[in-house]
């Protein structure tokens, strides 16, 4: 198994990317993928070129001894993102339909997490 395929599993496998999300964004068939991912088919230098893009790296990072992988921070996150394919303006208007009703559920969090903040402060007060 080549250092470039022993990372990006490593990878992979830390961050619970879907193989799917990385097919989509590279074009490279699912069938060849996996045989790559286990070392059944040589990784040619232009299916290492779009992996790394697609996962926002250099070739490099994932040629690493020692790959250097961060915790997720997903419980911190204030960000969202997701594949909708070719953008077009129907898929605009559900993005942007989407946000809206994101946006709502965060208002609607944000008062639930204001009214139980009164709520514990007049408690504080002994009323």
């Amino acid at each position: 198994m080549t250092k470039f395929i022993q990372n990006l599993n490593e990878y992979i496998t830390h961050y619970n990317i879907k193989n799917s999300f990385i097919v989509k964004l590279t074009g490279i068939e699912k069938n060849k993928f996996s045989r790559l991912l286990n070392s059944k088919q040589d990784i040619l230098y232009e299916d290492m070129e779009a992996i790394a893009k697609a996962l926002g790296k250099e070739i490099s990072y994932f040629m690493q001894e020692n790959l250097m992988l961060k915790s997720s921070g997903y419980e911190e996150s204030t960000s969202i993102a997701f594949y909708m394919g070719a953008v077009d303006e129907e898929k605009k208007e559900l993005a942007n339909l989407i946000f809206d009703f994101l946006e709502h559920v965060d208002a609607v969090l944000g008062i639930q997490k204001k009214i139980d903040k009164d709520a514990l402060e007049v408690l504080d007060y002994g009323f």
